[in-house]
């Protein structure tokens, strides 16, 4: 399940774009997908969450580090990727590029990735049902990523590329209180 990090988000969005257009152009899309998916679950890794938060931590021993794991999916590009990230101590933003990646690639294929945050998990059924009723909306495919965050206490938000349909009680209550003391 992806965490959109918006403070990433304009760091990682010409990445994302450059890495999309190369992968393209070279027809590399499904290994880039499949290596910025494997960069992104190490970043969120506590562990490696930990190391790339110290500044302490060498640039080059970070690089070393994703070299060693992600090692079955580099190539010289993803290898450059990774230090020209790791010397910059943008590796952090690897999961939000992975989530900017995978919004163009959904748009080339016709898909769209839709996350759902609710404050209790879906029902399979109800899923399908949502799932439907979004491909009718926006006339492509819809793939659904589910999130449970209880914290919104109810109702839900649904993440479409740049839309946030914000229909949770929590976000309610925060209109309501809002317009209350404007």
């Amino acid at each position: 399940m992806t965490n959109s990090n918006s403070k990433y988000a304009n760091i990682a969005r010409p990445y994302a774009l450059a890495i999309f257009e190369t992968a393209r152009e070279k027809e590399q899309l499904p290994a880039w997908k499949a290596f910025l998916e494997s960069a992104a679950v190490m970043v969120q890794h506590p562990d490696i969450s930990r190391l790339l938060a110290n500044p302490e931590t060498q640039p080059e021993k970070l690089f070393e580090l994703f070299c060693e794991v992600l090692q079955s999916l580099l190539d010289d590009e993803k290898k450059n990727l990774l230090r020209l990230l790791a010397q910059n101590r943008r590796l952090v933003v690897l999961p939000e590029i992975k989530t900017t990646f995978n919004h163009h690639y959904a748009a080339l294929e016709k898909t769209s990735v839709v996350r759902i945050v609710t404050a209790v998990t879906m029902s399979n059924e109800f899923e399908q049902i949502l799932a439907k009723a979004l491909a009718k909306r926006t006339q492509r495919e819809v793939t659904l990523e589910c999130e449970v965050n209880p914290s919104i206490l109810g109702g839900a938000i649904i993440h479409m590329g740049d839309r946030v349909i914000d229909g949770s009680i929590r976000g309610k209550l925060t209109r309501l209180y809002q317009s209350l003391t404007a």
